[in-house]
């Protein structure tokens, strides 16, 4: 279990993971501004978290995946958890998760939290509560003085693979919606973004969903749609393909982006 601190504008940027042979496998970024936790990691780390925060004023949730609240079963009992109202069931009641995110990441446990209300205020600062779906069903994002806390909204535009769950047409809308707002930097899991990496994301997106549409008028199969899309994915992206099952996969984006009928049908009846 590690994790490493540092800063960035006045806010500190906790980057945490699994050992697992000497090396962490991933690494997921939470941050902590004026007292304020958003996000806490993952199960793994959740002690180190719990030692190293256990006095601060509360932790904001962004969603419910493991990790990101991870930290929040421990610092529970010093602090209130806030999370979005959609989180709150799973939170208390959190799935098994597939064996290879338990090595990574770690089983989350019960997680009793109150739910975010907009604007939230907290310990003198008030933060703006975004809805932000497409990543998960309840994701939101944070902003407060001039800083997105943005969870998994924002990744780069290497992404070439996604989870089953995900919806991108969603993340646009969201892109565009946290875009309407006046920021420098976005806070997110992957670590901490300026403001045009964002715009650049979504510029990506919306390519992608265009290609894609444009390849399935033409006649092409999600299969064939794949590999003229993403014709060389990186070997870190395959690996996860075999490891997940797919549940990270090339086909969860073309799926994602497809007309909403088509989408919605095959998400529905194929089990990847």
């Amino acid at each position: 279990m590690v994790l490493r601190i540092s800063e960035h504008c006045n806010a500190r940027v906790i980057r945490c993971g699994n050992e697992v042979g000497g090396k962490v496998l991933y690494w997921v970024n939470f941050y902590e501004y004026k007292d304020v936790l958003f996000d806490s990691g993952c199960p793994h780390t959740a002690g180190e978290v719990f030692e190293t925060f256990k006095n601060k004023k509360g932790v904001l949730i962004t969603h419910y995946h493991e990790d990101h609240i991870g930290g929040a079963v421990e610092l529970q009992k010093t602090m209130k958890i806030f999370a979005p109202e959609k989180s709150l069931y799973i939170l208390r009641n959190p799935p098994e998760i597939p064996q290879y995110r338990k090595i990574v990441w770690g089983q989350p446990r019960p997680i009793f939290a109150e739910k975010l209300d907009s604007p939230l205020i907290l310990e003198n600062l008030e933060i703006d509560v975004i809805d932000t779906p497409g990543h998960s069903f309840d994701h939101v994002s944070f902003l407060v003085d001039k800083k997105l806390f943005c969870g998994d909204l924002v990744i780069t535009r290497g992404q070439v693979v996604c989870l089953r769950e995900e919806r991108l047409k969603e993340t646009i809308k969201s892109l565009e919606k946290v875009l309407s707002y006046d920021f420098e930097y976005a806070y997110s899991g992957i670590g901490v973004l300026e403001r045009e990496k964002v715009e650049d994301y979504l510029i990506y997106l919306k390519e992608l969903k265009k290609e894609v549409e444009r390849l399935y008028k033409a006649g092409k199969s999600v299969e064939e749609i794949v590999l003229e899309v993403f014709p060389n994915p990186p070997e870190k992206a395959l690996l996860m393909e075999i490891v997940s099952e797919k549940e990270w996969a090339r086909e969860n984006m073309v799926r994602s982006l497809l007309p909403n009928d088509l989408g919605t049908r095959f998400n529905k009846s194929e089990d990847f």
